[in-house]
């Protein structure tokens, strides 16, 4: 496929805010490429800037992450100035399908998950929207994708969202299960980050989800004074 024809790449698989995804053929393999789109509500040489740093930022963080050991998928091209990253297709459900068939096999998968979450967190690397639907399952191993949002130095607290933004893909696709594939994610950081420095990101994450519930409740009593 030509780049100089995005154009032409049809309906996209999948549209996201910042990003529209389409399955293509790259060099004779099945790929992706992510497309980050311009928004009008911005100034152009903002949007111009933003796409590029931003388009810059994912590919480093993927590659990063793959010489960390920890599974991504593979990055073929990239074109900041075109905001596009082309990389590998990985034919895999996600945690999420894993969890509605098998739920007791996604303990594993939660706790290899914990295990590769807390190798980039223990570097600094956050992966920003960490949802069971961005996680795949290939082989027994268990893959990231999506670093749109990802850092590279990344806070405490955004590492402590990372398992807030978890556990809520847990609650609110699978509640029934947010205990035990939430205990096995935990195993596996520990694993690799230490008991003492899992509960410091845990304090954290209540701390997030304390003042999330506090903004609601104050929405609610809002709406009811309108």
């Amino acid at each position: 496929m030509a780049l100089e024809g995005l154009e032409e790449l049809g309906e996209p698989q999948y549209k996201g805010a910042e990003a529209y995804v389409y399955i293509v053929e790259w060099l004779g393999k099945k790929a992706v490429l992510k497309l980050r789109v311009p928004k009008t509500y911005r100034h152009y040489l903002l949007d111009k800037r933003l796409r590029w740093r931003r388009t810059i930022n994912e590919a480093r963080t993927v590659l990063a992450a793959l010489e960390l050991g920890v599974n991504a998928p593979a990055i073929y091209y990239v074109n900041p100035v075109a905001g596009v990253i082309v990389m590998e297709y990985i034919d895999a459900p996600s945690l999420y399908e894993i969890i509605e068939a098998k739920p007791e096999a996604a303990k594993e998968y939660a706790r290899r998950l914990g295990e590769a979450v807390g190798i980039l967190h223990e570097t600094g690397i956050s992966h920003g929207d960490l949802t069971t639907s961005n996680v795949l399952v290939k082989d027994g191993e268990v893959y990231l994708i999506d670093f749109g949002l990802a850092s590279l130095k990344s806070s405490e607290r955004e590492q402590a969202v990372d398992v807030h933004l978890y556990m809520r893909s847990l609650e609110s696709t699978h509640p029934e299960h947010v205990d035990s594939l939430l205990e096995a994610f935990l195993e596996g950081y520990s694993s690799t980050r230490g008991s003492s420095w899992t509960e410091k990101i845990m304090q954290l994450v209540r701390e997030i989800r304390l003042m999330g519930r506090y903004r609601e409740e104050r929405r609610t009593a809002w709406r009811q004074e309108e």
